[in-house]
Parts: structure tokens; sequence; C-alpha cells
């Protein structure tokens, strides 16, 4: 698991890059994401399950992501 802090705008930052939206609500705190296999990332805060985002869908570098409630 690895611990993301939120930023002002209410995204993550991955790999340096890439953004994914979580909420305003949020921001200034850390978030917890996990890894499921092929890509997908499971994000919580403290024991709250939020969503998925999979990293093989961050395409566009200027554009966030949000994340998705179900994988289907």
């Amino acid at each position: 698991m690895k611990v993301l802090k939120v930023t002002q705008n209410g995204a993550i930052r991955w790999k340096s890059y890439y953004w994914v939206y979580l909420t305003v609500a949020l921001k200034g705190k850390y978030v917890g994401i996990e890894d499921l296999g092929n890509g997908i990332w499971k994000v919580f805060y403290r024991n709250v399950f939020l969503g998925f985002f999979n990293e093989k869908q961050l395409r566009n570098k200027e554009s966030s992501t949000r994340l998705e409630t179900n994988l289907v």
C-alpha cells in the first residue's frame, strides 16, 4: 500500500505527471492506494473505500481522471 497526499485541487499526483481527481473535501489529507494487479488501484481514506482507478487509462497528462466505484 502507498500513501499519497491530496493536493489543494482535490486530486492526487500519479507517477509525477498524471492526475486522479478524488474530492476537494480531502485536500491536504493523506489517502492510501492498494494495487489489485493489472494496473488497477483501490483508494482509501482511513478505513473508508473511495473507489478504483486504472493506471492504463491515464493517457492525457493535461486532464484528470475520476475514481470509479465499480469495475464493470
